[in-house]
């Protein structure tokens, strides 16, 4: 293995002196959009793949694999440990409301470390980017098909199909990513909470990858139920890590994009790709991996680091921290966007019953409109201070619009989250109206940008008192469901307490929502795909405006909040780029993984559970520290060649 790394290091390196091209894409970042792009990419083996990823390969970790540990990598090695600038819109609660920011740093990325919801938006709010937005080819038919293609869907076993709304036309048979309804369902959803929803008028709709998501129900968790492990990123690398065109280099840390020199003053850039630092071996030493297209999949914090440290960005703040501009892009970084959930505690219900049937992680989501989230009064005031309004700062005008058609249209903007074993319930805005920044605050690729999501700074006037919409949207909603299941039979006649407790005045119940809320953990945005003029980073080819060949294929690219977990939706951009990117010049032709039909064709398959069984291969893993003991003579041999090839050497 040591042999093999330092000999495709000194290739890339030599190769890279000649300033000739390696790959056909590199790709900087191993996440969740970024390796599964390259494994959709390389099932071409004319088309060679490089990818770039900072973090190490937990594919053998039981906390990465093992779903009932979800989540448990956060604040490990496994994690950037990013925090947020304090958040004046927050409660201090000790961190001057500074939040936590969970970005994984592990093959796979955050696809490793989150709750594993796999779930697509709605036809109206998928349609919006095209019809809306200007974004042409990007809609419901598109995304929802770039969906099913990243997917694999097995029903659930006939003994448990009565609990789940299920239509295998809606999923796909094929995919990288294997999907299933949770293993166990508490008692508490069938015997109660859903005819409880019913009796209060809410829906409990058919499957919602259909097209209509305003409802309850359970939602598919992206697991392979054979052995029970998670399905992500990562193991859908490792079932095609032999492959010799595909090489990942881990624990490599990107710091910057190659350009190339050109004599002319074109004001378009050319990558020739990226700079990074292997930390592995400790040298600190700079190396460098070319390719035709340079792809940021670094995420919605860091692609935006990597691109101002580039010098792409906005002059006026590159040019004092000491970098050089190279192309004036004031948007970069804009946009960033982060739905406050009412986590520091959720609401909590006390019963007068055993739970049964809840062994296993619980995965029952209520997504809900407006309209049915808040009473009539409520409903009206809010109507009519958007009706009202025709700007909101630090919005773009497009995206307000975009809110202004969810709401009316009565699209989801509430979640209702029961994922716990227990009766506990995450309520959280879904689509906030206050958007943030993130951009770098030094030349130093190795300082953790300035992350500011700029939680509830939207000033509304509802029945003419001044409001932080999105908290307030969140604790009026909150408040009316609570009171409404609390009061509904059967779940009336189960609940002994509830926290907060019902009937308080608003104003106290809008205090201890205030004090609960803070990061859902599901940001996006920073690098939107839209028009230049109205904000936009990248457009409908995820190309880097006033650039030739660097894209952005990540959460960051999202036009505005989807309403609903963001996996699935960057899951189907990668399916989405990878045909973009296959039908260019160059690209040598559509794979088989894009090419599926719309519909699941093997509707029969059903969910068996096993145990887990950890077996992950790493194959194809660049890890430089596994070559330290032979560096030595392999620099003496190299130093003939390197001297030879000194004076072609381009920076």
């Amino acid at each position: 293995m040591a042999l093999r790394y330092f000999v495709l290091m000194s290739f890339v390196a030599i190769a890279s002196a000649r300033n000739t091209p390696i790959y056909d894409y590199v790709i900087a970042g191993g996440g969740t959009a970024g390796l599964m792009l390259a494994v959709l990419l390389s099932e071409n083996p004319n088309i060679t793949v490089c990818v770039i990823e900072a973090g190490g390969d937990g594919r053998r970790d039981n906390n990465i694999s093992d779903p009932e540990r979800r989540g448990t990598i956060q604040h490990t090695q496994y994690d950037w440990q990013f925090w947020t600038l304090p958040q004046p819109g927050l409660i201090d609660n000790g961190t001057i409301g500074s939040q936590p920011v969970p970005r994984g740093k592990v093959l796979g990325g955050t696809s490793s470390m989150n709750w594993m919801i796999h779930n697509t938006q709605s036809r109206v709010q998928l349609d919006l980017w095209e019809d809306l937005l200007n974004l042409t080819g990007w809609n419901w038919e598109s995304l929802s098909t770039a969906f099913r293609q990243s997917e694999t869907m097995f029903g659930p076993p006939s003994n448990e199909s009565q609990y789940f709304m299920y239509d295998p036309a809606v999923h796909g048979g094929y995919g990288y990513i294997r999907s299933v309804f949770q293993r166990s369902v508490s008692s508490l959803f069938d015997r109660y909470l859903n005819p409880t929803l019913l009796s209060a008028g809410y829906e409990i709709p058919p499957d919602r990858n259909g097209g209509n998501a305003v409802g309850g129900g359970f939602l598919p968790l992206s697991i392979e139920p054979s052995n029970y492990t998670r399905s992500y990123a990562g193991s859908a690398y490792s079932a095609v890590d032999f492959r010799q065109n595909l090489h990942v280099l881990t624990n490599s840390y990107v710091t910057g994009i190659d350009w190339r020199h050109t004599k002319s003053k074109d004001t378009i850039a050319t990558a020739a790709g990226f700079r990074y630092i292997d930390r592995a071996s400790g040298l600190n030493a700079t190396l460098h991996v070319r390719g035709r297209q340079a792809i940021l999949s670094a995420g919605c914090i860091q692609s935006s680091q990597i691109l101002e440290l580039s010098g792409v960005g906005d002059p006026d703040l590159l040019i004092p921290l000491g970098v050089e501009p190279r192309v004036n892009l004031s948007n970069v970084g804009i946009g960033l966007r982060d739905p406050p959930m009412m986590n520091y505690l959720p609401i909590s219900f006390g019963l007068n019953i055993t739970l049964s049937g809840n062994e296993y992680i619980q995965n029952y989501i209520q997504l809900e409109s407006a309209r049915n989230m808040l009473s009539d009064e409520d409903y009206a005031a809010a109507s009519l201070w958007l009706n009202t309004t025709s700007s909101v700062p630090g919005l773009p005008n497009a995206q307000l619009e975009v809110f202004k058609k969810l709401w009316f249209e009565e699209q989801p903007l509430i979640e209702m989250a029961w994922q716990f074993q227990t009766a506990n319930v995450t309520p959280y805005n879904l689509l906030p109206l206050s958007q943030g920044t993130v951009h770098i605050n030094s030349s130093d690729a190795f300082m953790p940008p300035a992350i500011n999501p700029n939680y509830n700074r939207v000033i509304a006037t509802i029945n003419g008192a001044d409001v932080e919409w999105d908290l307030w949207f969140l604790a009026k909603a909150t408040q009316f469901w609570e009171t409404t299941i609390a009061t509904t039979s059967p779940m009336k006649d189960i609940i002994t307490s509830a926290d907060p407790p019902l009937y308080l005045p608003f104003d106290k119940y809008y205090d201890i929502v205030k004090q609960r809320t803070g990061t859902s953990e599901h940001l996006t945005g920073g690098n939107p795909m839209l028009e230049r003029e109205a904000g936009g980073v990248v457009d409908t080819n995820l190309l880097v405006y006033g650039t030739s060949n660097v894209r952005i294929i990540d959460g960051s690219v999202f036009p505005y909040q989807p309403s609903a977990h963001p996996m699935g939706l960057t899951y189907a951009l990668a399916m989405r780029a990878a045909r973009l990117l296959q039908g260019l010049p160059g690209g040598d032709g559509v794979t088989s993984s894009v090419q599926l039909p719309q519909s699941n064709t093997s509707a029969n398959a059903t969910a068996t559970f096993g145990d887990v069984v950890l077996a992950c291969p790493t194959a194809a893993i660049y890890d430089s520290s596994a070559c330290l003991a032979v560096l030595p003579a392999m620099i003496s041999l190299l130093i003939p060649t390197v001297a030879m090839l000194m004076p072609l050497i381009h920076d």
